[in-house]
């Protein structure tokens, strides 16, 4: 998705008092900070080596040193101290800790509150308070968060929406979230030998699996280098495509149909899920790949010949 001029403008404004505040950071983990690539932090540094006051003189160009690898400010004009953030951002962060607040089970209530309050107190509403509906937390989710704190592979009974048919799975729990008021396990899982995404609800039971081992690969260490960067068009009725495989997806646009764009991947691999999404995937590049499923396709077809 392409990045808008509102949303570098506004990582510029921050980015000049975030490096008053840690001067000597390395362009890297200056990046990782802000979730964009060292190739996009240059180009920031750049552009706001080129901005100032009226006059734009070297006295009034913001003062900066980058060229070694770290980042060091001068002088940053009238950039001293972070933006304010707007009511849209603090509604935003408000819903966010309520959710949090929903879903975790580790004490930390006292600080969520606490934040929120600081939060409320800048908001210029008469009602400052966000109201979430079914925020409450299942008992599946406490138990579902207990067992990932310590590490425990699991041996789950789900039910696929999809397929409409009941499996056993053994996993290995990485994350709990919700998305359009669903509640999903992202976890490792054994028998697919892939990162899965489960809908919580659709969990019928599980328990701890004691004394078995899973050989858990990282989404990064699947990533094939060298191969074409991949964009497919799914379909909103293959929407769980993006739901079980978030840990490959780069980007994805909201639309009539949702256009995905994916890390470099096992190529084998995805032939067989795009089939197995019949007409609810299409393949918008690379050419090869398209090919390549019209191709399986076709021999799938001649076996029922």
């Amino acid at each position: 998705m392409t990045e808008s001029a509102l949303d570098r403008t506004a990582r510029a404004l921050d980015l000049v008092p975030y490096l008053l505040e840690h001067q000597g950071i390395s362009i890297p983990e200056l990046a990782k900070v802000f979730g964009v690539s060292e190739k996009q932090i240059n180009e920031d540094l750049i552009l706001i080596h080129m901005c100032g006051l009226p006059g734009y003189t070297p006295l009034e160009l913001i003062e900066m040193y980058y060229e070694d690898g770290y980042v060091t400010v001068s002088d940053p004009q009238s950039l001293k101290k972070p933006r304010r953030m707007n009511q849209s951002e603090i509604t935003s962060l408000l819903v966010s800790l309520d959710l949090l607040k929903a879903l975790r089970s580790d004490g930390i209530a006292d600080e969520i509150e606490e934040l929120k309050s600081k939060l409320r107190s800048s908001l210029a509403l008469e009602n400052p308070f966000v109201v979430l509906a079914e925020s409450k937390k299942s008992n599946m989710v406490e138990k579902l968060e207990a067992a990932m704190a310590k590490g425990s592979v699991l041996k789950i009974q789900y039910h696929s929406g999809r397929k409409d048919e009941t499996t056993q799975r053994l996993v290995l729990p990485l994350e709990i979230y919700q998305s359009n008021n669903n509640t999903y396990l992202n976890a490792w899982c054994q028998t697919s030998n892939a990162e899965r995404t489960f809908r919580v609800d659709r969990i019928l039971s599980f328990e701890v699996a004691i004394g078995e081992v899973v050989s858990y690969i990282p989404a990064q260490d699947q990533i094939i280098e060298g191969t074409s960067a991949i964009e497919l068009e799914v379909s909103k009725n293959s929407r769980q495509f993006v739901e079980e495989n978030r840990g490959i997806i780069e980007s994805v646009l909201d639309g009539d149909v949702l256009r995905v764009k994916l890390n470099p991947i096992d190529i084998e691999w995805l032939v067989r899920t795009i089939l197995g999404f019949g007409s609810g995937i299409k393949v918008i590049s690379p050419k090869d790949l398209s090919q390549n499923v019209r191709d399986r396709a076709l021999d799938i077809k001649s076996l029922y010949a």
